[in-house]
């Protein structure tokens, strides 16, 4: 009886165990708020400032390669990158071509291929 329960359980855990592959969906928001002013000078003309912001996040994780967690903001980007050892090899912002040359390269591929899939 024990054989029965046990022997599942443990080829469960084994193939569990053998890879995940993880793709958060992706989160998008749109923030909106609206300001109205009334002019003191001029009462009869209202001004309106409107904010609108722009919000993406995702976080992907696989047993072999890592993981990626990227957030953009109205259009500034950051990324932290961790490998399989579970190191942080990149925690920054990723706006300009000098800050995405410290992204190493086999995560700075794994990012684009994970915008691409996720673009279709």
């Amino acid at each position: 009886m024990k054989k029965i329960i046990i022997f599942p359980l443990i080829i469960g855990l084994l193939a569990g165990c053998s890879m995940t592959f993880e793709i958060s969906p992706r989160k998008i928001s749109f923030k909106k708020s609206y300001t109205e002013q009334a002019s003191s000078l001029k009462k009869e003309k209202d001004s309106k400032i409107i904010n609108q912001s722009k919000s993406i996040s995702f976080n992907v994780k696989d047993s072999k390669k890592g993981e990626l967690y990227y957030t953009e903001t109205n259009n500034q980007a950051s990324l932290k990158a961790i490998n399989s050892k579970g190191e942080v090899v990149f925690d920054g912002s990723i706006n300009s071509d000098q800050q995405l040359s410290k992204v190493p390269t086999l995560m700075l591929n794994w990012l684009n291929e994970v915008k691409r899939e996720m673009s279709k």
